[in-house]
């Protein structure tokens, strides 16, 4: 891999994470030159961390039912999205938009953008699934909204709604439906509703498997960008090894660090990491299908020999530091629908979200030769077809489905 390029670069492409890797890949296909810039750092990137699971129309993170807990989320350390109390203005301000995302009215609209968005990745999903490797391609397999308790029967039909409403379909299974189908699943399932669009895919194969198509036919550089700034009719990048280099037009797509990086085109980001954590267990018998265990919002993956157990949102900064109460939820939760996983041997992970308070990611131009793609919170893997569309299509000047002008990133100096 060469650490060394020809300045300007046509296309400088900075993020190595999913959304980064599908931009490039797209752009690649178009016939452009393009440069990915990757830090390399995959152990902690949430992409290659993430559930595995490809769920279109899947609701944003602020929705109509967080304001009644919000107590609860900054002091019950077990809850899914907790935000443990600290002095923070950037914090404070993004609470204040999360909090207004919440209104129904604005939960609705974003139910929708994000509806439109899905569709158009599962269209870049049918695309690339021939010319992957077979562990790298999504199954359409379907994933379930699994659910233990009346209260959470009532949330599944009320998301169950909106996915019909917006073009998703579904189906509605008991507990004791499921079992004869697959033992796996424990007593305590009541229910579950399969959102049949839904995918699974390994996230490390897969995003291996496009990080080997763009060294095919692009070039790439392991360094980290530090800084962007104009000079001239370029964009000067400012390296954290080895001296800058130029290029002619970026994309910004470094997930929770791209918010410095915009600040040099004149854009200011909104956004906090949140901490995501996941188990990978063995030892025991695998459901069948993927699902969310709707209670306590984990995400269960058969991934080939292990079940992945992922979820939690932290927001407690920038920093990589395991709690080991947090992991341990996503084991006691998941023993309540899946009793066989008791005994397991586990390694565990965590990583950071790039969360806007909007729930919506930023997806457009900021500037004529300049776009940024981040703020997909938990949607990455789901959401990143579709974006490297939105970017591909603008960089060849095709008029945008007007649902696009909704993740535009607004210029804030």
């Amino acid at each position: 891999m060469p650490e060394r390029l020809d300045s300007p670069l046509d296309i400088a492409v900075i993020g190595g994470g999913v959304i980064g890797l599908s931009i490039a890949d797209r752009l690649l296909a178009d016939g452009r030159q393009v440069t990915l810039i990757d830090p390399g750092q995959y152990d902690v990137l949430a992409s290659h961390g993430n559930a595995g699971q490809i769920a279109p129309g899947h609701p944003p993170i602020p929705s109509p039912a967080i304001p009644p807990k919000s107590l609860h989320m900054l002091l019950d350390r077990r809850s899914p999205l907790y935000i443990p109390p600290r002095p923070s203005a950037p914090l404070l301000r993004w609470l204040a938009g999360f909090m207004a995302a919440c209104r129904p009215h604005r939960f609705a609209r974003s139910m929708e953008v994000l509806a439109a968005l899905s569709r158009k990745s599962l269209e870049g999903f049918d695309e690339l699934v021939s010319s992957m490797p077979s562990d790298a391609r999504p199954e359409r397999s379907g994933v379930g909204d699994f659910w233990s308790t009346e209260e959470g029967e009532r949330d599944a039909a009320t998301e169950t709604a909106w996915m019909e409403r917006l073009g998703f379909s579904t189906q509605t299974q008991s507990g004791d439906e499921l079992r004869r189908q697959d033992p796996a699943w424990g007593p305590r399932v009541r229910g579950v509703t399969w959102h049949l669009d839904g995918r699974t895919v390994d996230p490390e194969a897969y995003c291996a498997a496009l990080r080997d198509r763009i060294h095919d036919r692009g070039r790439m550089l392991r360094d980290q960008i530090i800084g962007v700034r104009r000079v001239g009719h370029v964009w000067r990048l400012a390296r954290h090894h080895g001296p800058p280099i130029e290029a002619s037009r970026i994309v910004l797509a470094a997930g929770i660090w791209t918010p410095p990086l915009a600040r040099g085109l004149g854009v200011r980001i909104l956004m906090q990491p949140a901490k995501g954590y996941h188990l990978d267990a063995t030892g025991a018998p695998a459901p069948l299908s993927a699902g969310v265990l709707r209670e306590f919002k984990i995400a269960v993956t058969p991934l080939g020999g292990r079940v992945r157990l992922a979820g939690t949102l932290e927001l407690s900064g920038v920093n990589h530091r395991r709690s080991r109460s947090r992991l341990m939820q996503l084991q006691r939760g998941a023993e309540d629908f899946l009793p066989g996983l008791r005994q397991t041997d586990a390694a565990p992970w965590c990583g950071l979200r790039p969360c806007t308070a909007s729930g919506l990611p930023l997806i457009g131009r900021v500037a004529p030769d300049a776009w940024i793609a981040t703020g997909h919170g938990m949607m990455g893997l789901t959401l990143a077809p579709g974006t490297a569309s939105l970017i591909g299509d603008d960089m060849a000047g095709r008029q945008p489905s007007k649902w696009a002008a909704a993740f535009t990133p607004r210029s804030r100096r």
